[in-house]
């Protein structure tokens, strides 16, 4: 197989498409290549598709990550009555393709393949699940975080004034209790809210996923939410005006057995006092 320039993104993967009488089937409705291409010969057909959820790649010997973002898995296909590839040549076409394109190879085995690129500042990954040739799946990732939508002080007002809480999602360091830079807007946002509202008391309350185990988590939550009074006193709010309180994974209001759940399960309420 011929190299492929590394800015073609896996183009072309060069592969003769064996002859068949009928057409080739279109892609099922929705569905498309993903920042790698597909053999040629084949469709796609079926794929799901989510702007912010996560997957867990092979990774290394006995080892996986977890990847959130963009995440889409698409499932490839020969036309009925074609030839069926063997599962050799696809495998090698995707790894010759893969790593000529400039993707770092992170496990491989006889059926799959892990690789990951970091392109414009955008981190992918992809995994080949090998089927034995006539099909096979690509699960492709974009790693984001998810997106922040930062509630003003206004809102935070209104809300605790009318319903007496409110949940912000604020993002901290991975089993830590740091305070990520793109959640401080938010935390800016409690200082002039409280600020504005100088008789308005809270009590700021952690809530995990369920991710870890209970114990660690109850911790966790707790050092979140003293962490989150701490940043406000920082911006000069009295702390005797904020009660640090932790419930672990104990108060979900999501599913966790999806990311989107966990992610929503993973916030920081405050609860007017």
């Amino acid at each position: 197989m011929s190299r492929l320039r590394s800015h073609a993104l896996i183009a072309a993967l060069v592969l003769a498409a064996p002859a068949w009488s009928q057409q080739m089937p279109p892609d099922a409705d929705g569905c498309k290549d993903f920042f790698v291409s597909r053999l040629a010969g084949y469709y796609i057909a079926d794929c799901t598709q989510s702007n912010f959820d996560s997957f867990i790649f092979a990774y290394q010997q006995d080892k996986q990550i977890t990847v959130e973002g963009k995440i889409v898995q698409n499932d490839y296909q020969q036309p009925d009555g074609a030839t069926p590839n063997s599962k050799a040549l696809v495998w090698h076409n995707y790894l010759n393709a893969l790593q000529a394109g400039g993707w770092t190879i992170y496990y491989q085995d006889d059926d799959t393949l892990v690789a990951k690129q970091v392109k414009s500042g955008q981190e992918r990954w992809v995994q080949l699940d090998n089927n034995g040739g006539a099909s096979y799946i690509l699960h492709l990732a974009q790693k984001a975080g998810m997106q922040q939508t930062v509630v003003t002080a206004d809102d935070m007002a209104t809300a605790l004034n009318r319903d007496g809480r409110i949940s912000l999602h604020i993002n901290f360091d991975t089993g830590k209790s740091t305070i990520k830079p793109d959640s401080l807007p938010i935390i800016d946002q409690i200082v002039a809210a409280m600020k504005s509202n100088g008789s308005l008391n809270v009590s700021v309350e952690g809530n995990t996923d369920n991710v870890g185990n209970p114990q660690s988590n109850m911790a966790l939550s707790l050092a979140r939410a003293q962490a989150v009074v701490s940043a406000v006193s920082a911006g000069g709010i009295a702390a005797s005006r904020m009660t640090a309180v932790g419930h672990g994974q104990d108060n979900p209001v999501a599913d966790n057995g999806t990311e989107s759940g966990r992610a929503q399960n993973r916030r920081v309420d405050l609860i007017k006092k």
